[in-house]
């Protein structure tokens, strides 16, 4: 797998450390070949830290029951 779109279509799994030993190798080698790839993985780390980062606050009460509410609505 030397192909761009098959690795980002992998990206999400490999970040997430879902991948199976053999595939994470492969994208893994291929992030290392591939500068463009290389960036997109390391954008997609730095977006999911800054997420993890600024999210921790919980949702305010009842949040989620007027989102449901909104969405059987529409």
């Amino acid at each position: 797998m030397s192909d761009c779109d098959e690795v980002l279509e992998r990206l999400e799994h490999y970040l997430d450390g879902e991948c199976p030993k053999k595939l994470e190798a492969i994208v893994r080698a291929h992030l290392e070949e591939c500068p463009q790839c290389l960036d997109r993985a390391d954008f997609e780390r730095n977006f999911r830290a800054l997420v993890a980062a600024k999210c921790k606050d919980a949702a305010p009460s009842g949040l989620l029951d007027r989102i449901m509410t909104r969405l059987h609505q529409a």
